[in-house]
Order: C-alpha cells, then sequence, then structure tokens
C-alpha cells in the first residue's frame, strides 16, 4: 500500500471501485482525514483509454467543485502524484443505505421517508445548477451517524448547459437497474433521469427488493421498458396504496407524465409524512389540553412576523400543522441540516446550540420556554440551519412545514414570507450600518496612525 500522496498520509484503504483505489487519508498540512479517489492504470495498456480515464475522473472534479451543498460530499483537491492522478473528498463516517437496505433493520416509515425527501431535495439543488447525476442509486448515498444523508460520486453526472455534458451522453453510462428507460434508449438526458432512479431507489428503499429485476441485463433492460413493476402496497402490505401511488408518479416511463423536479417529489412525499404525523399525535395529552387561542395571542406580541396576523389566521396555521413529541435531550435538528419546518414550543423548553470554527464544544445560545418559537428561516429559504435545536426537558412542539402552508393556505404562505424576508432585510441593514460605523472606525484609526488629519 502507499504510504504517501502528495501532502496526504494514506492510513487505509476504504475500497476499491472500477476506476480506481480509495483511501483513508490524513491531510497533512490541515490535519484533518480526508478520503482520496486514485485512478487504477496498472492494466490500462492503451494511451487512449488511459487519457479518457484521465479526462473522466477530472469531469467528476469539474463537476462535483460546482456544488456546494451540506448533503453532497465536497471535494477539496485533485492532483497528480508521480503518475498517479487523484481527487480528495470529504471523509464520510457511516453506511451506504445499500448496505441498510441489505440489513433489513425495522426503519421506521418516518424515518425511511426522510431519506427519501433530503435526497430528492438535494438532487433538486443540484438541478437547479444544471447537474444531472446519472447514477442515483443506495450504493451513492451515504446515511451519516447524526441520521443526514451524503450523495456520493458524481463521477458519472453531466452539465446541462455545457457541451462537454452533451457530449458525455452517448455512451451507456449508470447502474442497469436504476437506469431510466430515456437514458437505456440513449436520448437526450435532463433532470428526469434522476427522477427515476429516484423513485427506483423510494421503491427498493420501502418494500425492500427493486422494482424491476431480469436473470439477464437485456431482460432488465425490456423490464423497464414495457413493463409495470408489482404496486408498492403488494411488494410491501404494511403500505397503502396513497403512498404507492407517489411513487408511481416517480416511476412513470414516460417523463412527461413524470414527477416534473425532484422538488415535486419531496412535497408529495412531505404532505404525505405530515398527514402521518397528524394523524398519530392527536391523542397526545399536551396538545388536547393547552388553549390555542393563548397561544396564538402570545406569537402575536411576541414575534414581528405574525403581528399582523389575526388570531383566526393563527389558528388556520396551527390546524394543518403536526405536533412532534421529544424526550430530554432528543435532537429536534441539527447544525448544517436542509429544513423546511419552523417550530413553536407548546410544553417543555428546547436548548439552542452552535459549534463554533475552531472549537469543537457546542456554545449554548439559548434555552426556548412554551410559546417560543425558532428555525423560522427554514421556511422562507431551505437553507443549512445556522444552529442545532435539542429538547432541554421532554417537549411537544408544533411543526409549520414550508410544503403544507404552500398547498393548504397559499395566501397565508405568502404573508409569512413577506413578514419574515422583511424580518432578514432589516437585520441585513442593520448588519450593513454597523458594518460601515466599523469601517469608518477603521478608516479614521489609520489616518490617525499616519498622521493625517481625518
Amino acid at each position: 500500500m502507499l504510504a504517501k500522496m502528495g501532502r496526504y498520509e494514506i492510513l487505509g484503504i476504504l475500497g476499491e471501485g472500477a476506476m480506481g483505489m480509495v483511501y483513508r487519508a490524513n491531510d497533512t498540512i490541515i490535519d484533518r482525514i480526508v478520503a482520496i479517489k486514485a485512478i487504477k492504470m496498472e492494466n490500462i495498456e492503451s494511451q487512449q483509454k488511459r487519457n479518457e480515464l484521465i479526462g473522466h475522473f477530472y469531469h467528476e472534479a469539474r463537476i462535483a467543485g460546482k456544488l456546494s451543498h451540506p448533503n453532497i460530499a465536497h471535494i477539496y483537491d485533485v492532483g497528480e502524484d508521480n503518475g498517479i492522478h487523484y481527487l480528495v473528498l470529504e471523509y464520510v463516517e457511516g453506511i451506504t443505505l445499500k448496505a441498510a437496505i441489505a440489513e433489513d433493520a425495522e426503519t421506521p416509515l418516518s424515518e425511511k421517508l426522510r431519506i427519501i425527501i433530503d435526497t430528492a431535495r438535494t438532487l433538486h439543488y443540484a438541478h437547479q445548477r444544471g447537474v444531472i447525476h446519472r447514477d442515483i442509486k443506495p450504493a451513492n448515498i451515504m446515511l451519516l451517524k447524526n441520521s443526514s444523508i451524503k450523495i456520493m460520486d458524481f463521477g458519472i453526472a453531466m452539465l446541462t448547459s455545457s457541451s462537454e455534458g452533451q457530449a458525455a451522453q452517448g455512451g451507456l453510462l449508470g447502474t442497469p437497474a436504476y437506469m431510466s428507460p430515456e437514458q437505456i434508449n440513449g436520448l437526450a438526458l435532463d433532470r428526469q433521469t434522476d427522477i427515476f432512479s429516484l423513485g427506483v431507489l423510494a421503491y427498493e428503499l420501502l418494500s425492500g427488493r427493486k422494482p424491476f429485476t431480469a436473470e439477464s441485463i437485456p431482460m432488465l433492460m425490456d423490464k423497464i421498458l414495457n413493463a409495470d413493476p408489482t404496486p408498492l402496497h403488494n411488494a410491501n402490505p404494511r403500505l397503502d396504496a396513497a403512498l404507492g401511488k407517489l411513487v408511481s408518479k416517480a416511476l412513470a416511463k414516460n417523463k412527461e407524465l413524470r414527477c416534473q423536479s425532484a422538488s415535486e417529489f419531496a412535497d408529495s412525499l412531505d404532505m404525505y409524512a405530515s398527514q402521518m404525523d397528524m394523524e398519530r399525535t392527536q391523542d397526545i395529552s399536551s396538545v388536547r389540553n393547552y388553549d390555542k387561542r393563548v397561544l396564538a395571542d402570545t406569537l402575536k406580541k411576541k414575534y414581528t412576523f405574525f403581528s399582523d396576523f389575526t388570531t383566526e389566521e393563527l389558528l388556520k396555521i396551527i390546524s394543518i400543522s403536526t405536533y412532534k413529541t421529544y424526550k430530554k435531550d432528543a435532537g429536534i435538528f441539527n447544525e448544517g441540516d436542509i429544513g423546511t419546518k419552523m417550530f413553536i414550543i407548546v410544553s417543555g423548553s428546547v436548548r439552542i446550540t452552535k459549534v463554533f470554527e475552531n472549537n469543537e464544544e457546542e456554545t449554548l445560545l439559548a434555552v426556548l420556554k412554551a410559546g417560543e418559537c425558532f428555525g423560522e428561516m427554514a421556511v422562507m429559504d431551505a437553507s443549512p440551519r445556522f444552529a442545532a435545536a435539542k429538547a432541554e426537558s421532554d417537549c411537544v412542539t408544533i411543526a409549520i412545514s414550508d410544503v403544507i402552508l404552500r398547498n393548504s393556505e397559499p395566501v397565508l404562505c405568502l404573508k409569512l414570507y413577506k413578514n419574515l424576508a422583511a424580518v432578514l432585510s432589516d437585520k441585513l441593514r442593520n448588519s450593513n450600518v454597523r458594518i460601515n460605523e466599523l469601517w469608518s472606525r477603521l478608516r479614521q484609526s489609520e489616518a490617525r496612525h499616519n498622521g493625517r488629519a481625518v
């Protein structure tokens, strides 16, 4: 085994892929653990083939380098050492979704839906930036210890707006069981191909088996093109037909009938999951016994983004939201998570913490009590969470979902968007004023230091 590659000290082998080896290594300058993917060239005699592999390798670096998202594995560096070409990637500690499915653990349905939803929203992010993955499958989804996901391996991804990406469509690239009909037929590809592959992944995760199986690759491709899979609720009788219908839309052979975006697929599953939550939590004593009007009035007084809502409007929002219960010290969301929900505390308390740069310990930012809310910016913009939220005590929260609000009460949703945008705008203006004040003081200090009059 190699001892070193560039400035990276090789610590061990993580695995071997079609293109080469993947190593666990230490960046000796930054002192962090990374993963290194190196091209395997020993058995390739053709210089043309070597050049193709190297070009393919750097293509992955260019594609992934355009993406910066908490649920996509980052590329840190690319280089060559003694004829070995390598990529330096974020080291992701966890297990693949493929391994999780194989273990056949009794994962709750809500957790499976969350994995699919998070993957769909991350794909939507990539699609919005013109990147099509083209090889979505359980082996390329990592499940981390903090329950978040990472999409891996953009090795055969394409850019929808580049000549390089269009030229890359010619070959049959991908994993056969997860290929879309248009991918098999060699047609031009767009985001719809990832949605079909995600539909296959969703079917497999929810049922424990692939929707299309056959004894040979040609037979498998024929099934994908011409056969409908067993309905999901028949493949897993514990699931209902409504969920099966949502997954079937992602698996439509005609891409015009398929979900038109990964976000649309995520929204449909999010609404289904929210309905499950509402049905499951209606009998919680804290939910039955608290006074909703008192809570609504408290929110109006305490938060400017609720101040111009009528009590009836807030009651309407509360009525279509879900209730979440958490045991003491249970995580509500992690710093860096992508969220679409804001939370109102009905009972108990919640602590907000953050890990600042160069400090591994959590810093306590606040302890919130009943009648207070947190995570509100996620309703307006599904950006990474600034801080983490954990239950300080056993607590019950109301989770207001951007997805449910948009689809059920669009007028109230727009009103909340505008109010949150106004709050954010005020914060930015105040920040700009403060920055200008500091900049002015700095210039005055420099002028005095240089002996000039201001």
